[in-house]
C-alpha cells in the first residue's frame, strides 16, 4: 500500500455505478438473470452485500412468502453462507459488514408486513466492554453479527460495571451476557465479575471475548471459577455459534481446543497498540513484585545533550491531514484495523482486491475525512529537565512558561520547578537495562532534558464512529474507526520525527516510511504501554506535566486516554535507546 501513497483516486461508488449502467444497459440486464428464483435473488443480495433495487426484490418475494419466512427461510440461510465465507477465509471483514447492511435495510423493509407477535428473536445476548475499558469495536462487531442473524442485543457500551449488566439480565430476560475488554486488567475484571455472579447463585451463560484472552485461558482458567458456562470468542462469528448453542440448548458442544490454541499466548493475538497495551500491563502486574538484583548497565552517557528549543509545554493545532496521512502504516491499517487479509485468497486476487476495491475506499474515505473536518489532529508536547537517580527519572515541572534553555551542567537559579519521580523497572538478566539509564545521572552533576508528548484526533473522531454504528453503517465505521486510530500512531510518528528535528537529531533519520515505522531514527518514544514503562498510573503525572485536557483529552479511572484515538509517549533521544523487554 505504501507504493500507492501519491495516486491520487477519487471513487465515488455512485457515479461509478450510473457510469456502468449508461455504458452496459445490456450487460446490466444479463447480469439480472444470472439467479433463476425469488429466493436466489434475495439470498445473493446478502451474499454479495448488494443494496440497490433491494425493496422492489423483496415485494416480489412478499407475492409468495410471508415477511418472516423471508427473513427466517431466505436472508438468514444468506448470513449464514457469509459467515462460512468469512471462517474460511475467502470474505473480508468489510465485505461481512456490507452484507449485515443489506441484511439490517431488508428487515426494515419487511417489519411493515409483520405482526408484532412475529418480531420475536431466537435469544437475547448482553453485551458490554467491562469496568475501566474503553475500547467497543470488538464488541460492536459482535452487536452487527448477532443483529443481522435473527437476535437481539442490549449493547451497554463502555466502562461497564457487572451490576449494570445484571440488570439488563432480569429487565430484558436475557439468555446470555457478552463481556469484552482489550486490556490486561479487563480479564481480571471480567474473572470478579465471574465471581460476583456466583456469590448471587447466577448461572447464565457467558461469552468473553478481547486482545488479552486466550480459549484456554477462558474455558479452562475462568470455566474453572464459574458455575455456569463460559464461552472464548475469537471473533464476532464465534460469538453468533456461541448463541446458536445456547438457543438449540446445546451449551456443551463448544469447540475443542487445538493443539495450537493449547500452546497459544496473548501475544500471538496481538499487533500494534494492542500489543503496546498489552505487553505493558503484563510487565507492571510482575516486574515490581520481584527483588531486582544490584546489577546496573553498562551503558556510556553522551558526551553532548541536545538542546530543547523550550522548557515546558505548548499546544499545536490545524496539523495538515495530508501530512498526517503521509506517516499512515497502510499494512497495520488495511491487514490489522480492517482485517482485509489474504487468507485462502491467490496472491493475484489478493492483490486485485486490494487494487479494485481497498485503495479507492481508502482514497475516497481520506477525501471525506478531509472535506468534512472528521478528525481534528491536534498535539501537546514539551521539554523538561531532568536526571536519573537509580531505577527513577526526576523530571522537573517548569512553572513560568516556554523558557529557551542553553545550558544543563546547572539548574537555572531563575526558574522555579517541581519535581516528579517516575520509577521504571530494570533488567534482571541480560544488559540490566532500566529506561532511566539513557539520561544524565544526578551524580554526574549534568542535567539532561527528556520530551514527553500527547496526540488526539479530536472527539468529532469518537462522535461520527459512534454515529456510523448507531444508523447502521457498518462497512463505514468499520473503516473510519480503523483510520482514526492509525492516523492517532500516525500523528505520534509524525510528532516525534518533529521532536527529534528540534533536538537537532533527525539528520540521521531513515529515508524510507517503512524503515522510519520500524524505529529508523535515533533514540525511541516509549508510551505507558511498553514494556520499558509499564506503569499505567504514571500517565497521570504525564497529565501534570503537559495538562492535555488543553487538547480535550481525558484521563479515565483505569488511566485510559479518551478519546480513543489518542496516544502519549516518552521521548528518549538517546543513541543507544531502542525497544527493550524487562525479565
Amino acid at each position: 500500500m505504501s507504493d500507492n501513497k501519491n495516486i491520487k483516486v477519487i471513487y465515488d461508488p455512485l457515479t461509478e455505478l450510473m457510469t456502468y449502467y449508461a455504458d452496459k444497459k445490456g450487460e446490466a440486464k444479463v447480469a439480472k438473470k444470472k439467479y433463476d428464483t425469488i429466493e436466489e435473488v434475495l439470498k445473493n443480495r446478502i451474499i454479495d452485500g448488494e443494496k440497490i433495487g433491494l425493496e422492489k426484490d423483496l415485494d416480489e418475494g412478499l407475492k409468495k412468502y410471508s415477511a418472516l419466512e423471508i427473513i427466517n427461510t431466505i436472508l438468514l440461510d444468506g448470513m449464514k453462507v457469509v459467515g462460512e465465507l468469512f471462517g474460511s477465509g475467502q470474505m473480508q471483514l468489510p465485505f461481512v459488514l456490507q452484507s449485515a447492511e443489506v441484511m439490517k435495510a431488508a428487515v426494515k423493509h419487511l417489519e411493515q408486513f409483520m405482526e408484532k407477535a412475529d418480531t420475536s428473536t431466537k435469544g437475547i445476548m448482553v453485551i458490554a466492554t467491562v469496568k475501566g475499558d474503553v475500547h467497543d469495536i470488538g464488541k460492536n462487531l459482535v452487536d452487527i453479527i448477532l443483529t443481522n442473524n435473527g437476535y437481539k442485543v442490549i449493547n451497554l457500551g463502555i466502562k461497564c460495571p457487572v451490576e449494570t449488566m445484571l440488570h439488563a439480565v432480569e429487565e430484558y430476560k436475557a439468555n446470555a451476557i457478552g463481556m469484552s475488554g482489550l486490556l490486561v486488567k479487563s480479564t481480571v475484571i471480567m474473572k470478579e465479575n465471574l465471581e460476583v455472579m456466583n456469590e448471587r447463585g447466577i448461572a447464565i451463560p457467558v461469552v468473553l471475548g478481547g486482545a488479552a484472552l486466550t480459549r484456554r485461558y477462558v474455558e479452562n482458567d475462568l470455566q474453572s471459577v464459574y458455575k455456569g458456562h463460559v464461552s472464548y470468542a475469537n471473533d464476532a462469528f464465534d460469538g453468533l455459534h456461541f448463541m446458536e448453542r445456547v438457543a438449540s440448548g446445546n451449551l456443551e458442544k463448544k469447540k475443542e481446543i487445538s493443539p495450537a490454541e493449547a500452546d497459544e499466548t496473548v501475544e500471538d493475538n496481538l499487533t500494534g497498540q494492542e500489543a503496546k497495551i498489552y505487553l505493558a500491563e503484563k510487565d507492571a502486574s510482575t516486574s515490581f513484585s520481584v527483588t531486582l538484583k544490584p546489577q546496573t548497565s553498562n551503558l556510556k552517557s553522551i558526551e553532548q545533550i541536545p538542546i530543547a528549543p523550550f522548557l515546558g509545554s505548548k499546544v499545536v493545532e490545524n496539523i495538515s491531514l495530508d501530512e498526517l496521512f503521509s506517516y499512515v502504516n497502510d499494512v497495520a491499517l488495511i491487514r490489522g484495523q480492517w482485517q482485509v487479509r489474504k487468507g485462502k485468497l491467490a496472491q493475484e486476487d489478493y492483490q486485485k482486491l486490494l487494487d479494485e476495491k481497498i485503495y479507492p475506499e481508502y482514497e475516497s474515505l481520506k477525501l471525506k475525512v478531509k472535506n468534512e473536518k472528521l478528525l481534528e489532529p491536534k498535539v501537546v508536547y514539551g521539554y523538561f529537565q531532568c536526571q536519573s537517580d537509580g531505577n527513577d527519572l526526576i523530571v522537573h515541572k517548569m512553572t513560568n512558561g516556554e523558557l529557551r534553555i542553553t545550558n544543563y551542567e546547572f539548574q537555572t537559579p531563575n526558574l522555579k520547578s517541581q519535581t516528579l519521580r517516575f520509577t521504571f523497572p530494570r533488567q534482571t538478566t541480560d544488559r540490566f537495562l532500566c529506561l532511566s539509564d539513557f539520561f544524565a545521572s544526578k551524580e554526574s552533576g549534568k542535567f539532561d532534558v527528556v520530551a514527553m508528548m500527547l496526540v488526539t484526533m479530536g472527539n468529532r473522531a469518537s462522535e461520527y464512529s459512534k454515529q456510523l454504528f448507531e444508523s447502521n453503517n457498518y462497512k463505514d465505521y468499520l473503516y473510519f474507526h480503523g483510520l482514526s486510530v492509525e492516523c492517532a500512531e500516525a500523528l505520534a510518528e509524525l510528532w516525534h520525527k518533529k521532536i527529534r528535528e528540534e533536538f537537532g537529531i533527525a539528520s540521521t533519520d531513515a529515508k524510507e516510511m517503512k524503515r522510519l515505522f520500524s524505529q529508523g531514527y535515533q533514540g525511541s518514544r516509549f508510551s505507558f504501554g511498553y514494556p520499558a514503562c509499564p506503569n499505567l498510573e504514571d500517565q497521570s503525572k504525564l497529565f501534570e506535566l503537559l495538562q492535555p485536557e488543553r487538547i480535550g483529552v481525558e484521563l479515565t479511572e483505569e488511566f485510559q486516554l479518551v478519546p480513543e484515538q489518542s496516544t502519549s509517549a516518552i521521548i528518549v533521544h538517546h543513541p543507544q535507546a531502542k525497544y527493550f523487554n524487562v525479565k
